[in-house]
């Protein structure tokens, strides 16, 4: 992220951003550039959801069930979640604390395989995690998805509701992939290369080959992508306040 915002702004240096760029911003006490200030987007391309999993013989059926186990016997529920300041551990966080939850411990891990396999082995009792390493256990029906944490359902998943139709209002974390500029980069070359992304996102072969990563293609202006980008900035800080996580 510094090197691009600091590269020469002629259109040929891009970055391909996740959310961890809106992340950023509350979770270290220093950053090396300013995310408002020395970027500019080009361009939104796709999306990735997020899950809440249990194994398929826990009780739980649905989110509100979780919820209810969980406040009722604290001391047997917690949660694996990939490491601290991704966007699976925030939302845990903000589940907490919307739900009254300080007791659910968040259980980290290196990464989502290994939150994953730790749920399959009985570790924990949930996983909050990336759609990607959970999907083939969902379908195999090792594993039940509670609720996805994307704008909308999964297409091969029609039967998990939303976090947001279980209730949960402006609950939408995801795996988020933007394509940003440097901030001086002339207006006409951000306008071009916004066209050709959003021309080569609508072909069939490259919705194909996101979908098989896991991934739905969400193609959105520039314009539209920056305040996705900036609103998200805010929405992490404040769960990251509010959450007591440490500053890097």
């Amino acid at each position: 992220m510094e090197y691009v915002a600091h590269s020469e702004p002629d259109g040929y240096t891009l970055l391909l951003a996740t959310n961890a760029f809106s992340v950023n911003y509350g979770l270290y006490n220093q950053l090396p550039y300013d995310p408002y200030k020395d970027f500019v987007a080009v361009s939104e391309l796709a999306s990735s959801p997020n899950t809440f999993v249990v194994k398929s013989e826990s009780p739980a059926k649905t989110i509100e069930d979780f919820v209810a186990l969980a406040r009722a016997n604290p001391e047997k529920y917690n949660c694996a979640t990939p490491p601290i300041g991704t966007t699976p551990q925030l939302q845990l966080e903000l589940l907490k604390a919307r739900e009254d939850l300080p007791k659910l411990a968040d259980v980290v891990f290196k990464g989502g395989g290994d939150a994953i396999e730790a749920l399959l082995t009985g570790t924990v009792q949930l996983s909050s995690g990336s759609l990607g390493p959970a999907l083939p256990h969902i379908k195999s029906g090792t594993l039940r998805c509670l609720a996805v944490c994307g704008e909308s359902r999964w297409p091969e998943l029609p039967d998990v509701p939303t976090m947001q139709e279980s209730g949960y209002k402006d609950f939408v974390f995801a795996t988020d992939m933007v394509l940003l500029a440097p901030a001086k980069t002339p207006p006409a070359d951000v306008t071009w290369l916004e066209r050709e992304a959003l021309e080569v996102l609508a072909t069939p072969e490259m919705k194909d080959k996101l979908f098989q990563s896991g991934f739905l293609v969400r193609p959105k202006s520039a314009q539209a992508a920056w305040a996705r980008v900036t609103k998200e900035i805010a929405t992490f800080k404040q769960i990251i306040d509010q959450a007591g996580i440490k500053k890097l």
